[in-house]
């Protein structure tokens, strides 16, 4: 049976990571392989894919001026070109909602803004059905953007296809957590039924998470090899960190009633604090699929904050001016830099025999490629870490059509991560029949 790992407090279970001092005698000096891990981040309105291509395949890829911003982690990143969503391809309007909708599902979306909205199970949820039961939460989903799941959001497509990228069933989307406080609070055992006066009260008896479970750590250590020490330090010192600013952030610590950010707060914190949370998610093992989504389709997100003060959906409809292409060529670097950050700071997070990248696949993509056209092909794909050894990160690959005219199924690659996160399948979604077999 699998042993886990927990700090014990009165209040709160905050799960280790994987230490491996700390397992039977029976393990030791024995290979101790870490879980493999799957993130997806997705990012709306597409991209400028001429910004974006490298013109050389292979090893040493060149970097555009979208991708400059990976140069830190440009090792530990793939570009993958040449992918195609077909299922979302309808010669109706809704292309947003439609790229979204069936972005990990690579199935058709019913076309209605009602109650009868219908889908496919998404690539994550399969993955989560089976792993799901080795961790306390078989996925998160996150996001920065709050909104309901009902009525019209695009061309009489339900916000539901818009708002989401995973769904554990055809008609159930399952929604992103955007609330920092909220986030913290399920990962790290604040009893989310209380009322926020009991909530409040119980966070001013315990002070803190950390503050009641600090004298079992410091017990455990003298178990610990020096390295198993440094990983619990480090760990500790993340969640006391992270603690802090999403308490800043409103409403009083960790403990206080989850709030959403006040609204000074910025949209570029958001995501960096989201980013912290997600890999403390991931580091202590209290799940291993997690969706991230850092705008809605379609967002009208203005970036002030890099120079381009306009809505990022309106933009994206360019019209082939210069101007709009500039600005989204600027946005799309803001968005694949802060992929680069969340890759850093896996890469930066120790694991059993490596960095938690190691064991990680990290996805990015966008529900389309050319904002103006809609285009379902040639769709933007970074894809980071090694998946303990399936992926050797660091190449370009560019993929020509098989079932297809317009490019390699993107289903292919969702069917090769479900194979490798160890899902017994042969296919996936509508076309996904032949998985890749080119990265490791």
């Amino acid at each position: 049976m699998k042993r886990r790992q927990f700090l014990m407090g009165a209040s709160a279970a905050i799960g280790l990571p994987l230490l491996p001092s700390l397992l039977p005698r029976s393990s030791w000096g024995g290979q101790i392989t870490p879980p493999t891990r799957l993130l997806v981040y997705y990012v709306p309105n597409g991209m400028q894919m001429g910004f974006f291509t490298p013109d050389n395949e292979g090893p040493d890829y060149d970097l555009k001026e979208i991708t400059g911003s990976l140069q830190p982690v440009k090792d530990r990143v793939s570009v993958l070109t040449g992918f195609a969503n077909v299922p979302a391809v309808d010669v109706v309007a809704g292309d947003h909602a439609r790229g979204t909708g069936s972005f990990l599902t690579c199935v058709p979306i019913r076309h209605t803004a009602g109650n009868d909205i219908y889908n496919g199970v998404s690539m994550d949820q399969v993955v989560a059905q089976t792993i799901g039961q080795d961790t306390p939460f078989p996925s998160l989903q996150v996001g920065i953007q709050p909104g309901g799941n009902t009525g019209d959001c695009t061309a009489g497509y339900s916000c539901a296809y818009t708002r989401n990228v995973a769904w554990a069933g055809p008609q159930t989307p399952l929604p992103n957590i955007t609330d920092p406080q909220v986030l913290f609070d399920r990962l790290f055992g604040v009893d989310l039924s209380l009322t926020p006066e009991q909530r409040l009260l119980r966070g001013r008896m315990r002070a803190s998470i950390l503050d009641e479970v600090h004298t079992e750590a410091l017990s455990l250590q003298v178990r610990m090899g020096a390295d198993d020490r440094l990983k619990l330090d480090q760990y500790l010192t993340a969640v006391r960190e992270v603690e802090v600013r999403v308490g800043s952030m409103g409403g009083g610590g960790s403990c206080a009633p989850a709030e959403r950010p006040p609204r000074d707060v910025s949209y570029a914190e958001h995501v960096g604090v989201m980013h912290e949370l997600m890999v403390l998610a991931l580091q202590c093992d209290m799940t291993r699929v997690v969706t991230f989504m850092i705008g809605p389709a379609a967002s009208n997100q203005t970036y002030d904050f890099i120079g381009v003060p306009g809505a990022h959906h309106q933009i994206s409809h360019h019209q082939d001016l210069e101007t709009n292409i500039l600005d989204l060529v600027t946005i799309g670097n803001w968005e694949v830099a802060q992929f680069a950050d969340l890759v850093s700071r896996l890469d930066a997070t120790p694991d059993a025999q490596g960095s938690l990248l190691d064991g990680t696949l990290a996805y990015f993509s966008s529900e389309i490629s050319d904002g103006d056209r809609h285009d379902h092909h040639n769709l933007p794909v970074l894809l980071a870490g090694g998946g303990n050894g399936v992926h050797q990160p660091g190449i370009h690959r560019r993929y020509t059509p098989t079932t297809n005219e317009l490019g390699r199924p993107i289903a292919d690659l969702y069917l090769w991560m479900l194979q490798t996160m160890g899902v017994d399948v042969s296919t996936f979604g509508s076309d996904g029949i032949a998985p890749i077999d080119d990265l490791a």
